[in-house]
């Protein structure tokens, strides 16, 4: 049965957005191939973009759905029997087809695929994240030799092929997935179906993309929402990379040299080399945590707001639900109207959640109170943010008036199997002693700022308040708010921290009447200089142990 496979007979289908010149390289690779007479497909993630001429390639524009339907659209629009994926930042070797093609000729059976290699392209192959997604095997975790099979767990759709018919007849990318985690789903059904992934080291591809530490971030964030479906998809799944980052935080927070030094260490020195990858490797986890896990929350506000409403949606159909939000908001004539009757505000807030707007106040909160302090959500909404604290350790409690917010949130809290207290604020006495109240995005609706402060102070010995500056988009909703005369008050009483984020939001946290006293001589130079100092420091959560306890 060998030989009866030809050039002719591959299609090479190439997801695309907005990386025009990186494509433009990949696709000079390919019209550069040993063996030619192959097809390219370039398919166009969106209909937001413009095309630009390039030669070598067929293109087709599609709806924006991400790379896993984008590959499924160039499959189901060749009609060639192999189907070879490259990534669009994948400048392939001279002999990629032919190197994909001489195994396939060998190994005619459906069932047959072949991996190929991916090797750091020499323009950014030196770069330090590259090299450390290299050696901890971050983003490729590859055979030893080529004799072992890959297993369906190394499906990497950036350098891999396999019959046309089979891939379709397994249903193909599960277009749920928008981005990360398509592979593994994939090649899991795969290999239920009996696929046997051959790895070919010699058909290599060099990846061309440059990364920061913000892209890194990025990516990391992109995988837990990638990792957290998954999870809810297969039981049998670990969420491989949910497990290193916290782990990394139960860590010492690792010398920021170890990332510097350890390229510098030779294999030979293996038991150095070990030891240096294990605590650059925890410094970079907990780099990224911040990212990864408010990923993963933002997956899990997403899941559980279309199990409670019984409807499938995607990011973008939840955005689109703006448009409904601010018609009910017009009707209801009042914000408190429309906030105590709502439904479709469950879906602003789920929206805001998301957006990780919150996560530094979350993370300078963190930083004062250790974990397992009792913490009071005032004004908690949907309870995201609360949610989020008592997943890391903490003891919370939330308050709100009786809302459709609070009735989600109490099924939030059953179906999480928590036994949090719930205040309701019109009829319910809240007590005191908690180790701190917070309140974010909420002194702006009331009508006395300065009681509402005096009022989170009778009930923790910390508060952690956030006042916004006006904004012309928003003034109809928001109380304009004498931020001077609110920050002097934190001051007097004690200012813990002040710091300036997203522009326009002052985030205090100060002691009140019933809790340890602060100099006034740091509660003066926070007063100053918080402006200053925001953002200035990483704002990942502090691992156990490393908590500032006051000052």
């Amino acid at each position: 049965m060998s030989g009866r496979f030809e050039a002719a007979d591959v299609a090479v289908v190439i997801p695309t957005r907005d990386r025009w010149p990186i494509l433009a390289r990949t696709l000079e690779g390919l019209a550069g191939q040993t063996v030619q007479g192959f097809e390219t497909l370039v398919v166009v993630d969106g209909n937001d973009q413009t095309v630009p001429h390039l030669d070598g390639a067929k293109f087709i524009t599609k709806e924006h759905g991400g790379p896993g339907a984008a590959r499924n659209e160039g499959a189901r629009t060749t009609t060639k029997p192999i189907v070879l994926f490259l990534g669009d930042d994948m400048v392939p070797s001279p002999d990629l087809v032919a190197r994909h093609l001489q195994l396939h000729q060998a190994n005619p059976d459906d069932e047959v695929a072949i991996l190929g290699h991916v090797d750091w392209h020499t323009d950014v192959a030196r770069g330090r994240l590259e090299r450390w997604m290299e050696w901890s095997r971050t983003q490729f975790d590859y055979p030893v030799t080529a004799e072992d099979e890959a297993g369906f767990g190394r499906f990497y759709s950036c350098n891999i092929s396999l019959k046309r018919d089979f891939f379709l007849d397994s249903g193909g990318f599960d277009e749920a997935f928008i981005y990360y985690y398509e592979d593994l789903d994939c090649g899991w059904r795969l290999g239920q179906k009996g696929m046997r992934l051959l790895y070919e080291p010699t058909a290599r591809t060099y990846h061309l993309h440059r990364y920061d530490l913000p892209a890194v971030k990025r990516r990391f964030e992109g995988l837990a929402a990638g990792e957290f479906m998954m999870a809810a998809k297969h039981p049998w799944f670990d969420p491989y990379f949910l497990r290193r980052v916290r782990g990394a935080l139960e860590l010492e927070v690792p010398n920021h040299l170890w990332p510097l030094l350890v390229d510098r260490i030779p294999p030979q020195a293996r038991g150095l080399r070990e030891r240096s990858e294990a605590r650059a490797s925890t410094w970079y986890h907990q780099a990224v945590a911040p990212s990864f896990l408010g990923g993963w929350a933002a997956a899990s506000d997403l899941a559980e707001l279309q199990e409670y409403l019984g409807e499938r949606f995607d990011h973008e159909h939840l955005r689109g639900h703006q448009q409904a939000v601010d018609d009910e908001r017009a009707a209801a004539g009042d914000e408190e109207t429309f906030y105590r009757t709502s439904n479709e505000y469950l879906y602003d807030l789920t929206v805001f959640a998301m957006s990780g707007t919150k996560a530094p106040y979350l993370a300078d909160l963190r930083a004062i109170v250790p974990r397992g302090g009792r913490l009071l959500d005032y004004g908690c909404g949907i309870g995201a943010d609360g949610l989020r604290l008592a997943a890391d350790g903490y003891d919370v409690s939330f308050a709100d008036f009786a809302n459709p917010s609070t009735t989600f949130l109490r099924w939030r809290l059953q179906r999480r199997g928590l036994r949090a207290l719930l205040y309701d604020l019109d009829n319910d006495e809240i007590p005191g002693g908690f180790d701190a109240a917070y309140s974010f995005d909420v002194i702006e609706h009331v009508e006395d700022p300065f009681a509402f402060l005096r009022n989170l102070e009778r009930k923790a010995s910390v508060v952690a308040v956030n006042f916004l500056e006006e904004d012309e988009d928003d003034t109809d909703l928001h109380r304009p708010l004498p931020i001077g005369k609110l920050l002097d008050h934190a001051a007097i009483s004690g200012l813990i921290r002040y710091r300036r984020y997203h522009d326009r939001s002052h985030l205090v946290i100060y002691r009140s009447s019933e809790g340890p006293r602060v100099s006034r001589l740091h509660s003066a130079a926070q007063r100053r200089l918080g402006s200053r100092l925001a953002g200035s420091r990483p704002w990942f959560p502090v691992p156990q142990g490393h908590e500032t306890r006051g000052v």
